[in-house]
């Protein structure tokens, strides 16, 4: 397997663990596990926050060195995708950890889960963007060894 489709491989299933997370987190809520719940969503911001940090670090300087950027996938988007990503998060958790001091949890859950529809149509927006757009766009412009080494910055922040 070449290291173009072990690294969109990688990406995508780390996509896909992102979700399951993310998932999990809101299945907690709405069982009223109120510890496991914020136990997941903050799992889930410190693994966002990773994948985030590989894409701002190593992916997008080598897609805007290879001008790859095209209509629709440029770095302000994604950069843009991304700061609101992190600060929903934060925002999320936040409201999660406050469960257990309101007057009514069940209003509560309620309330968080519809500001999470929000927070989930961004990232499957901003995930299709990447699947579509980015990493196709990166295999079609780099070399194998570029590819590698981004793989290699990839391994070492998990």
């Amino acid at each position: 397997m070449n290291t173009a489709v072990k690294q969109s491989l990688s990406l995508l299933s780390e996509h896909d663990e992102l979700e399951e997370l993310f998932e999990e987190h809101q299945r907690d809520l709405l069982t009223r596990d109120l510890d496991a719940s914020f136990a997941l969503i903050t799992v889930f911001k410190s693994a966002l926050e990773r994948h985030i940090e590989f894409e701002n670090e190593v992916l997008l300087p080598l897609y805007a060195a290879k001008k790859a950027e095209t209509e629709g996938a440029t770095l302000p988007i994604f950069r843009s995708e991304h700061r609101k990503l992190r600060e929903l998060c934060a925002n999320l958790a936040q409201k999660t950890a406050a469960l257990n001091s309101s007057s009514d949890v069940v209003a509560s859950i309620l309330k968080l889960l519809d500001e999470e529809a929000l927070f989930k149509g961004l990232f499957r927006h901003h995930t299709q963007r990447e699947e579509n757009l980015l990493f196709p766009r990166l295999d079609a412009s780099t070399t194998e060894w570029e590819r590698q080494k981004a793989l290699e910055k990839h391994v070492q922040l998990l």
